[in-house]
């Protein structure tokens, strides 16, 4: 006999034996528990066999290896460390979570609003000078090059003296070279040296020797700017750390389990989109065999209980 059954006959004897109202409530509620439970369980068996005849089996290749059971086997006990590992990482990690927080703290109190509105507007002011010069300079150096050109194409013959084709040339030639060797550092010197020779010197420090006479020098960060903005990186770096020992998002590394990185990869994802389908709101996931399958049902208990923290 059924569980559900046995209680539909069981509750009308309770019923004649004068229970209380509450104690009536409390065996209703305790019925419908157990009828939903029978039920989700009969429902998941009916889902299961739906779904395992519908399967689509999977495609094995260098990437997608089958799911065996001497292969779960081995990654479920690889995850299960990974597991113990996180949990004994948690102190360490609330240790982090304390330094990043007196951290933000400093970081914030280190800041000075107004200075560094100031500073900000001041160096946004430079910048724009700067980019000015530089355009002048470059256009500068368009000018020349012109001027260049039409003294070339009117006296081809004694241009050929002049130092600045000659330089010219010469980085040319240079740069031709240095392709040929396949010396990347010989090319960007090749290069720069040709850049030179046709446009002038655009150069970072060139140009900020030039802005210093008409920009004025550039703006200095404050002390408190340059504190604050320190403290605030290490905040990042040590976010990312203390996140790292709370996370198994990836699975476990291939050489943990006798696997490729990339076959250990595509073995995490297919047993995390597994888990996830069986889950009550998402679709089930069917590109398994019937044997892959199987053994998943039979591992679920376990299986859930190594990626719980996998998502």
């Amino acid at each position: 006999m059924s569980p559900s059954r046995a209680w539909h006959r069981v509750l009308p004897l309770l019923a004649a034996a004068s229970l209380s109202t509450a104690a009536h409530a409390q065996l209703g509620g305790l019925r419908r528990a157990v009828e939903r439970r029978v039920e989700k369980k009969a429902e998941e068996k009916v889902e299961d066999r739906i779904v395992a005849a519908t399967l689509i089996p999977p495609t094995f290749d260098s990437r997608t290896v089958e799911i065996t059971a001497e292969r779960l086997d081995r990654y479920t006990a690889a995850m299960e460390r990974r597991r113990v590992a996180l949990a004994a990482n948690r102190q360490r990690y609330d240790a982090m979570q304390g330094e990043i927080s007196a951290l933000t703290e400093a970081a914030q109190r280190a800041d000075n609003p107004a200075e560094r509105r100031s500073y900000e507007q001041a160096d946004s002011r430079y910048r724009d000078c700067r980019r000015g010069v530089l355009r002048a300079t470059e256009a500068e150096g368009e000018k020349q090059i012109q001027a260049l050109t039409a003294r070339m194409q009117a006296n081809p013959v004694g241009m050929q003296n002049d130092p600045k084709v000659r330089e010219m040339m010469a980085s040319m030639q240079a740069l031709g070279q240095a392709q040929q060797s396949g010396d990347s550092a010989a090319v960007a010197r090749a290069t720069e040296r040709m850049q030179r020779a046709v446009l002038g010197a655009v150069d970072s420090a060139t140009i900020d020797r030039k802005a210093a006479s008409t920009c004025g020098a550039r703006p200095v960060q404050p002390r408190s700017v340059v504190l604050s903005d320190s403290l605030s990186m290490v905040v990042r770096v040590k976010g990312t750390e203390a996140n790292a020992l709370r996370t198994t998002a990836g699975g476990v590394r291939g050489s943990e389990v006798g696997l490729t990185d990339e076959q250990a990869r595509a073995m995490w994802e297919r047993i995390m989109s597994w888990l996830n389908g069986v889950s009550e709101s998402a679709p089930i996931t069917r590109t398994f065999t019937r044997a892959e399958y199987d053994l998943l049902l039979e591992r679920r208990s376990a299986l859930k209980k190594v990626f719980a923290d996998a998502e």
